[in-house]
């Protein structure tokens, strides 16, 4: 593409949002099906694999938690060069990734593939948001970021039910291979159109990156995300044999298209709400929602309908809490804002892998259909370290306000020397 047409497509004037942001968003359509479309097909690869369900989880385990790791150790070492080309680059090695999963012969060797995929996926994503957030104007960031995940909502609303389907119908293999298929148009997408021109950013040793994890505020800001993301994951993971048990069916795809639904609505809304309300009212709302509708989730999904106004409510709630969080932590800290974003990311996949351990572990003792009560615990415990978080924010906002309100009241002298 020649630089005029690319010039044409970086500058938006009138405070526009950057159409480029949809390309970024289409790389997150594949990551975003991959990440979601195991827990659909979750019983057939246990099935064909001669592995437990429970066991089977943990292929979101190595993919979450390796991309939770990973997002900063990665970020760093790919920090040398430019950020366009270790976005192409880590779509494409993403691509050929599942297809490597889609050939594993054996669970170990499968589930070494999602590892590999999880890295590939854990370099791409934080680019992707912190790439949205500079193409867009100050007044739309959370829009801007709501449109890069839309490609993670869009994924789960049509992706992820169409890889359960074709897995259910076809093979799970099929699913790794539509994944890749997505990601490779993705790739090319990127590839032909381009990004913006971006200068290599200074190398950061990793404890620079981590810099904003010693300040108190932030972990504070960080630990509920990780118990909300756990609490609910540790339902979703095992939403496939939660479904088949309470309504005795075995395809489950057209219900995950409600769920996906409300995803696509509650992230749009979350960065909308975001923008107009700030952060904490839309958290605070959202997770408290989360909560309720975990305790009561195996109590209302045994008919149909019931199910199909569970998951689509279930699932607009918690993706309302993704931006705002976002929204949230780069206030705390603008002057990190591509670490703060690699952590949130971090955070969110961590929570994923810690929901899949934790439900394997509690499907142990108890019933699949159980595990809302599981997922509403962790939540519980969210929205008190969450109220606590803000309650620290808002105090240290006051003292900090009340000591530049005595400044001016100072003699010039003193002044000089404060």
């Amino acid at each position: 593409m020649s630089e005029t047409v690319q010039s044409a497509i970086a500058v938006e004037p009138g405070g526009k949002i950057n159409p480029r942001i949809i390309l970024l968003a289409l790389g997150m359509f594949a990551l975003g099906t991959d990440a979601f479309v195991i827990a659909g097909v979750l019983p057939v690869i246990a099935h064909d694999t001669h592995v437990t369900e429970g066991m089977a989880g943990q292929l979101v385990t190595a993919f979450a938690l390796t991309y939770g790791l990973g997002s900063p150790i990665l970020a760093g070492l790919a920090s040398r060069w430019s950020p366009n080309r270790v976005l192409v680059g880590a779509l494409g090695l993403f691509c050929l990734s599942n297809i490597a999963s889609a050939l594993a012969p054996t669970f170990p060797l499968l589930l070494l593939t999602r590892i590999l995929t999880g890295c590939f996926a854990a370099t791409y994503a934080p680019l992707a948001y912190s790439t949205g957030v500079s193409l867009a104007p100050a007044a739309k960031r959370g829009q801007a970021l709501a449109l890069v995940a839309i490609g993670l909502t869009i994924a789960t609303a049509l992706g992820s039910p169409l890889g359960t389907w074709v897995g259910e119908h076809f093979s799970w293999r099929m699913s790794f291979v539509l994944i890749a298929g997505l990601a490779g148009v993705a790739f090319l997408a990127l590839l032909f159109v381009g990004l913006p021109k971006a200068a290599t950013p200074p190398r950061l040793s990793l404890r620079a990156r981590l810099a904003p994890v010693t300040q108190p505020r932030l972990v504070l800001a960080l630990l509920p995300a990780l118990l909300w993301y756990l609490g609910y994951y540790v339902v979703y993971t095992y939403i496939a044999p939660f479904l088949q048990q309470n309504l005795k069916i075995v395809d489950i795809s057209g219900l995950l298209i409600a769920f996906g639904l409300g995803v696509v609505i509650g992230s749009w809304s979350g960065g909308k709400l975001a923008d107009r309300f700030g952060s904490r009212r839309p958290l605070l709302i959202s997770v408290g929602g989360v909560m309720i509708l975990e305790a009561i989730l195996s109590l209302t999904t045994h008919t149909l309908f019931g199910s199909l106004v569970m998951l689509f409510v279930f699932g607009l709630v918690g993706a309302i809490i993704f931006i705002p969080q976002q929204y949230r932590l780069l206030s705390l800290a603008p002057e990190h804002a591509n670490v703060i974003l690699a952590l949130n990311n971090s955070t969110f996949y961590l929570g994923v892998a810690g929901g899949a351990a934790l439900g394997a572990v509690a499907l142990r003792s108890i019933a699949v259909t159980q595990l809302g009560w599981v997922g509403a615990a962790c939540t519980f415990l969210a929205l008190l370290l969450f109220i606590l978080s803000t309650r620290l924010s808002k105090r240290r906002a006051a003292e900090h306000e009340q000591h530049y309100q005595d400044v001016p009241s100072l003699e010039p002298q003193e002044m000089a020397i404060h």
